[in-house]
């Protein structure tokens, strides 16, 4: 089953496999850029996937969706991976793993705050004895957030040796300054280690690089997602 489960993975973070770590690594931040609607969810529920695949474990917090709708996301993307490789047959087992391994947390109708993270974080291994080696972050609005917030984020999943994963929404009307990532995440580009920008072309959605480690470099990977999943394009090369 695990040779399965690491067979599936088409998250594009499989691009970012470093130090023997699947991802950025333990502590860092990684960051999806795209304009409303394009699919920054989607793109976190894959790299939660991706995630679960690789046999970590996985904590998904959400601020403004029910955990029923979060689990029905991670629930789809499974089923198209196994789709596209004929073997839906497995669902029903890998589903059971994944959801050994996966923690979602909701603040709907509940105030946001690095604290109540906290508290979740603590619970998780004292009641469960449940680390997480991800923590994803959905819905959260970077301009309601202020950067000392984001650093707290970002320590706090250092403390228990996860990755950070979040989302920010960008404007067309609104470019970046050179060298810098564009408005609202410009704010926050200290603490950022990996940033990715999602950018629609015809019926694709074309992944780019926009900064990798201390350097912004706005690279174009050559890389076509499929616009409903988030997830790589098998067998596809972006035209330039």
């Amino acid at each position: 089953m695990t040779e399965l489960m690491i067979s599936l993975r088409r998250s594009p973070r499989l691009l970012l496999t470093r130090d023997g770590h699947p991802g950025p690594g333990p502590g860092r931040l990684a960051l999806v850029m795209a304009r409303a609607g394009v699919g920054k969810t989607a793109f976190l529920t894959g790299i939660g996937v991706d995630a679960l695949l690789a046999g970590q474990k996985v904590l998904h917090v959400s601020l403004e969706r029910s955990l029923d709708k979060v689990r029905e996301w991670y629930d789809e993307s499974l089923v198209e991976m196994l789709r596209v490789n004929k073997k839906l047959e497995h669902l029903s087992a890998v589903q059971l793993i994944m959801e050994r391994n996966r923690h979602i947390h909701t603040f709907v109708g509940q105030s946001f705050s690095v604290a109540r993270v906290r508290q979740t974080l603590e619970l998780l291994r004292d009641a469960m004895e449940f680390t997480p080696a991800v923590i994803i972050l959905d819905r959260m609005e970077f301009t309601e957030v202020d950067e000392p917030t984001v650093a707290e984020l970002k320590a706090l999943a250092a403390e228990v040796g996860a990755e950070l994963w979040m989302a920010c929404r960008t404007h067309r009307h609104v470019p970046p300054a050179p060298g810098h990532l564009p408005p609202p995440a410009d704010a926050f580009e200290g603490l950022v280690d990996v940033a990715f920008s999602l950018v629609p072309q015809d019926a694709k959605v074309r992944l780019n690089v926009v900064k990798d480690r201390q350097e912004v470099v706005n690279k174009d990977l050559n890389i076509l997602l499929d616009p409903q999943t988030l997830l790589l394009v098998t067998g596809i090369a972006a035209k330039k």
